[in-house]
């Protein structure tokens, strides 16, 4: 016997999955774990296992088609808005969000906020989990298989399209599912909106488990062999995170799962990270705002930040972003990094005593 988790990069699931404990990670720790690790912690994410890389909902991982300037984002925003408090077609609905898609771009805070949190998540309505091939179950193999489709306004996927495939017919056994399911779409304030979505369909033997190295090849074979997969590259760096962020391989990963995904908001924000500790700011900089568009709470993104704003000579921002950082900590963090991060603080206030000398007010949250 044979079993199959099936997970999407869109926090859609198919199938029940194992659920996993949420608790604080241990140290030390690598900043791209601790900050995927939060992640889980504040979101709740029971579906994610400890070494996998954060996934959202996020309507980044298309870019605008738009272009905005920052002088007209607040007009756009609000005719943006406009359209969404009323009736609009579905495709009223998708311009509405390139407009404010383009505005976050633009540096409006309020068009990233709301673009986030305005977001709801498709739900299945019906279909079978895919059927497990005679073969796989003979042979007690491990196969993963990476669908990208696009989840229509009537909860149908089309345009499927496999960017990992499996043997003796898991590939086609999960199109198939996958094609007869009927989903309750993705909302945008209410209103059915076209995305594209990624689904990661895991069949693992049933008695059998793989250690930490045997996982480590697994994946490393499946990015050489499907280098055009981001689950791939983001499985990788996931990993190399948590086991192994000295490995050479991990930056490189962060980079493909950059490039093939920018709506991973991680990726982005961990690359923006080890530019900073190697001083390369301005190849940092664009990173960490961009991050900041689709994640502007988790403290390590707030962290790397603050670092690019204060080498930046942007000394008040720093210190303010680096405040943000330390409050949004949970009391329950590893006290050692709770302390690192008020360390580094109190260091921006020292080297900052205008801002301490005035009130000042939050830092942008967005770029």
């Amino acid at each position: 016997m044979s079993r199959c988790l099936l997970a999407l990069s869109s926090l859609l699931l198919l199938a029940s999955g194992c659920r996993h404990t949420l608790a604080v990670p241990e140290l030390p720790a690598s900043h791209g774990h601790l900050s995927a690790a939060l992640d889980r912690y504040v979101e709740k994410r029971e579906d994610l296992p400890e070494d996998a890389a954060p996934v959202d909902l996020s309507l980044f991982s298309e870019e605008p088609q738009a272009v905005v300037e920052p002088a007209q984002a607040r007009s756009v925003f609000t005719e943006a808005l406009a359209v969404l408090r009323g009736t609009p077609s579905a495709e009223e609905v998708r311009q509405a969000a390139d407009d404010l898609k383009a505005t976050c771009v633009a540096g409006l805070a309020e068009a990233c906020a709301f673009l986030r949190e305005r977001i709801e998540r498709p739900h299945k309505f019906s279909g079978k989990p895919p059927e497990i091939p005679r073969e796989v179950i003979l042979k007690q193999s491990f196969s993963i298989v990476v669908i990208r489709c696009r989840l229509g306004v009537d909860g149908k996927f089309r345009d499927c399209v496999a960017l990992e495939g499996g043997p003796d017919g898991v590939t086609e056994s999960v199109l198939a599912a996958v094609k007869e399911g009927t989903y309750e779409p993705v909302k945008l304030a209410g209103h059915p909106i076209e995305v594209p979505y990624t689904m990661k369909a895991v069949f693992l033997p049933a008695r059998k488990g793989l250690t930490t190295e045997e996982r480590l090849q697994w994946v490393r074979a499946r990015a050489a062999r499907f280098p055009q997969s981001h689950v791939a590259w983001g499985d990788l760096a996931a990993m190399l995170a948590k086991h192994a962020p000295e490995d050479h391989w991990y930056a490189d990963a962060l980079g493909y799962l950059n490039a093939l995904n920018p709506a991973s908001w991680w990726a982005a924000s961990e690359l923006a990270w080890l530019h900073a500790q190697a001083g390369r700011y301005a190849e940092a900089e664009p990173l960490i705002k961009r991050a900041l568009t689709m994640e502007s709470a988790n403290p390590y993104v707030l962290e790397t930040s603050a670092a690019v704003m204060m080498a930046t000579n942007q000394c008040e921002p720093a210190l303010l972003q680096q405040r943000r950082a330390v409050a949004k900590l949970p009391p329950e963090w590893p006290a050692p990094e709770r302390e690192r991060f008020t360390r580094t603080m109190e260091n921006y206030q020292r080297r900052c005593p205008a801002a301490n000398a005035t009130t000042a007010s939050e830092p942008a949250q967005a770029p």
